[in-house]
């Protein structure tokens, strides 16, 4: 019995909630690693947030963090929560740094809504378990 997903979804649900789950977790490894390495063109973003430019190796390695949280089967659930906020807050960096108004950008938060899209509906076609409600009788 696996803990990474719910025993009672189709095949197809769970390829496809694998699959964005993956997506997800490339991306938050690729941006943790960059900020850790201190790359360029990240720099550069987190100084356009006020007060953020000096915290991103520790911005790189909550991301990490959080992302081991999120494949641990234990802590998955968690792991899961901390991630929406934090990804709740990558939008609303996106939205400080005004990287959303610039001419070579997209006209939205782009970055941010695709990785939480990724994040939900990956986790959620896996676990729909999260997202059920007990009832109490």
């Amino acid at each position: 019995m696996s803990k990474f997903h719910d025993t009672d979804i189709s095949k197809t649900q769970k390829i496809a909630g694998y699959m964005l789950s993956l997506l997800f977790t490339f991306m938050i490894i690729v941006a943790g690693v960059l900020k850790i390495v201190g790359e360029t063109d990240i720099t550069e973003r987190m100084n356009n947030i006020p007060n953020w430019g000096d915290k991103l190796i520790f911005v790189g390695v909550l991301e990490l963090l959080l992302l081991a949280l999120y494949w641990i089967p234990k802590t998955q659930k968690l792991g899961f929560y901390l991630l929406c906020a934090f990804v709740g807050g990558i939008i609303v960096a996106e939205v400080a740094a005004g990287t959303h108004v610039e001419q070579d950008t997209p006209p939205a938060p782009l970055v941010g809504i695709v990785t939480a899209v990724f994040l939900y509906a990956g986790t959620f076609l896996r676990k729909p378990s999260l997202i059920k409600q007990k009832t109490m009788k």
